[in-house]
């Protein structure tokens, strides 16, 4: 909803397509579903469209490019001028008033450009598209699939044009509705297989566990309309409107925003909103994919980054500090609890989901701190400050980029494993029909030995997971250095940041290990059974996006040379300003690992010690180990086996004290919250359901009775 009088209008050749970036996919959403339900079944629908597959697939095409050309047009432009362009108004009208009609307000869907913006479309509509291609390879080689994939990809596509159409909403109103859009493409996707107890199950959980956040969230917003009296960007950002809720209402503008930030914890799964998550995994791999790299999740840490404004702003000068206390608190709890959870799983894709859970914190954590940094620092007019600032809040940013990419490849990875584990279950047991009921293609006891079966998708995983785990040199290493050194920056200032400052630096180990195992209990070692054994490489539309992906991973070093993290939180600063991206790598390596404060040197090498050594060392002590006899991996994999089979070999230890103690067992059950809040639900909600029926039957049915009684004396 933008206001012509309070935003600047872009006009210009591409801005004006910019709305097609949203309406495309939602187009095809509704063709892809009506020519499901005419033609389900027909050969040409099943082999020529794949189904719808290959309907969605060129509009997420078109969607990029436009995206890309919106990026471009931004880029080209004033870099520290927000890009307001309203396209569509559709209605203009007075608000009554006790007798009288206020001036017309203009109610219309606008897109609003900025860094924040730009980074997170590309993120979203790129890995659409690559999590499209890999649907394809999928969805439509599984016959359980059959005559159903229409419904995914419509629903698909829809979940993707609610992602980009929050991202582009120029106002928190427009934003609450496509959040609300990819709510429910989440319930329609995890329950895909809702014939399965389980999926319908989980569909349930995630749907009104994040309702609990969007009730909060929606309160907020009604609270900040009541402040602002608009939910537009241009009007609740404006720094003369700020100043006038500051003087009057500071207190209430952080109940506001403090209750907004409860839906992000629903959405992006953050304890105590967290359960959700790796329920979902019931959907099929490439809603994962969807959800824990390019939409859901994201659009919680996109909610509070659109926050940042408020932070920063001089007539809030440490006013909203708790608030970002709590934000970074929230994030540091969840990162070492997911971790420490992701331990224990046996199931592929629920490491990965604890993965995500851990990471986001990582990114709640860094915006948390770099909201404070805004907060309590003069960063208006210390220079210094305001570099403070604006890397801590691009650290944060570019962890997520660095995040969602390597966490979809992951994700498709693991899906390719699952994938070719199924088929070699199905190609040994196909005579037996009651074998699937007890085979799990998802755990990784019937994995093992798969580097030298699946090359590529080992690559993937191995580089993916070295993003996670931060190890020097790949993408996720600059960006979460960048967030454990604020942390502890901020803990300097204020002893209570020293909760969350712990919490990542410990993180970092435990990353490394889960991570570490995950990789080594798949692809090291020998296969655990002979389903593993005749496990063979997967298909081009699987592979593809996985290559595509772990070379935008391995290139990250690229966007940190050339400023990213600076560029991403600062409008006023463009790429490669200043220095070639030699200069810049150059730049970002000397101050990574030789870093003039000692204090912040020696935190980093702990960090990389940590994450990159200790965790890794234990998962090989535990879980490495050579190939088969006559198998062998890709030249750039064999160092890695070879050390974790020395290592294996030297330092294993029995850890079945661990494994049979209480404390694993907790984890197991993770760590019995699930439990702790069905018992509240029961007590709490059915109890109270009781005492209404109670009433019904006692007091309203009682006195109907009576009255029935008494007519009849009469």
């Amino acid at each position: 909803m933008a206001s012509t009088e309070v935003a600047a209008t872009v006009h210009s050749e591409w801005m004006q397509f910019a709305p097609l970036i949203i309406l495309l996919p939602m187009v095809a959403f509704a063709v892809i579903l009506f020519l499901g339900r005419v033609f389900n079944g027909h050969p040409f629908w099943k082999k020529n469209l794949k189904e719808g597959g290959l309907i969605a697939l060129p509009v997420m095409a078109a969607s990029l490019i436009l995206s890309l050309l919106l990026i471009s047009e931004f880029l080209k432009g004033n870099s520290g001028v927000d890009q307001i362009f309203e396209q569509i108004a559709w209605v203009n009208t007075g608000i009554w008033n006790g007798g009288s009609t206020t001036e017309p307000v203009s109610f219309g869907f606008g897109i609003y450009v900025d860094h924040v913006t730009v980074m997170l479309l590309f993120v979203a509509a790129f890995l659409c598209l690559l999590i499209n291609m890999f649907s394809i390879g999928y969805m439509n080689t599984d016959p359980i699939n059959d005559n159903r994939n229409h419904r995914f990809y419509a629903e698909f596509v829809l979940f993707c044009a609610g992602m980009l159409g929050m991202v582009l909403a120029d106002s928190f109103l427009w934003l609450f509705i496509f959040w609300e859009i990819m709510g429910l493409c989440s319930y329609l996707l995890i329950g895909f297989y809702y014939e399965r107890p389980s999926a319908a199950s989980a569909a349930k959980k995630a749907f009104l566990t994040t309702r609990i956040g969007d009730v909060f969230l929606m309160i907020g917003l009604v609270m900040l309309w009541d402040l602002f009296g608009s939910l537009d960007y241009a009007v609740v950002f404006a720094t003369e409107n700020i100043d006038a809720v500051a003087a009057t209402s500071a207190g209430t503008l952080q109940w506001a925003l403090g209750l907004m930030f409860i839906g992000a914890v629903g959405k992006s799964a953050q304890f105590p909103l967290h359960v959700w998550l790796p329920d979902a995994m019931e959907g099929p791999t490439p809603v994962s994919a969807l959800i824990h790299a390019a939409t859901m999740v994201n659009a919680g840490l996109y909610l509070v980054a659109r926050m940042f404004p408020f932070f920063g702003a001089e007539s809030l000068h440490g006013e909203l500090d708790d608030l970002a206390f709590i934000i970074a608190a929230i994030g540091g709890i969840t990162a070492v609890m997911a971790a420490a959870i992701a331990f224990v799983q046996m199931d592929l894709k629920k490491v990965l989901a604890y993965s995500t859970m851990s990471q986001l914190a990582y990114i709640f954590t860094g915006l948390g701190c770099a909201m404070y940094l805004a907060n309590t620092l003069d960063w208006h007019h210390d220079s210094d400050a305001h570099y403070i600032v604006v890397v801590a809040f691009g650290a944060a940013l570019f962890h997520l980029f660095n995040h969602a990419m390597a966490k979809g490849m992951l994700f498709m990875a693991s899906g390719s494993v699952i994938h070719e584990v199924h088929h070699a279950h199905h190609h040994l047991h196909h005579d037996d029909d009651h074998h699937d009921d007890d085979f799990d293609a998802q755990s990784m006891e019937n994995m093992g030995g798969l580097a030298s079966k699946m090359p590529i998708t080992a690559t993937a995983m191995l580089v993916g997971s070295a993003s996670i785990m931060g190890l020097p040199l790949i993408g996720g290493f600059w960006s979460k250095e960048g967030i454990i050194a604020n942390a502890w920056r901020v803990a300097q200032d204020d002893p209570r940041f020293l909760l969350p400052a712990m919490c990542v630096l410990l993180g970092a180990a435990m990353t490394g290990f889960y991570m570490s195992r995950m990789w080594f209990k798949t692809f090291a070692g020998k296969p655990n059974n002979e389903i593993a054994a005749h496990v063979g490489p997967t298909n081009t539309w699987i592979k593809t996006p996985l290559f595509i992906l772990t070379f935008v991973t391995l290139s990250s070093i690229l966007l940190a040379g050339m400023g990213f993290t600076h560029w991403a939180a600062d409008t006023e600063y463009s790429f490669l300003s200043e220095k070639n991206i030699i200069d810049g790598i150059l730049y970002e390596l000397g101050h990574a690992f030789a870093n003039s404060d000692s204090f912040f040197f020696i935190l980093t090498y702990v960090a990389i010690f940590l994450g990159a050594v200790i965790g890794p060392g234990l998962a090989m002590a535990l879980y490495g180990g050579k190939l088969a006899e006559g198998e062998e991996a890709k030249p750039w994999m064999r160092p890695v086996i070879a050390l974790s089979a020395w290592v294996n070999k030297r330092f294993h230890f029995d850890n079945s004290a661990f494994t049979e103690s209480s404390l694993a067992t907790a984890l197991e059950n993770r760590l019995y919250i699930d439990e702790y809040y069905d018992k509240a639900m029961v007590n709490i909600v059915a109890g109270f359901s009781n005492k209404v029926a109670e009433a019904d039957t006692e007091v309203i049915d009682g006195t109907i009775k009576a009255i029935e009684t008494g007519s009849q004396s009469l």
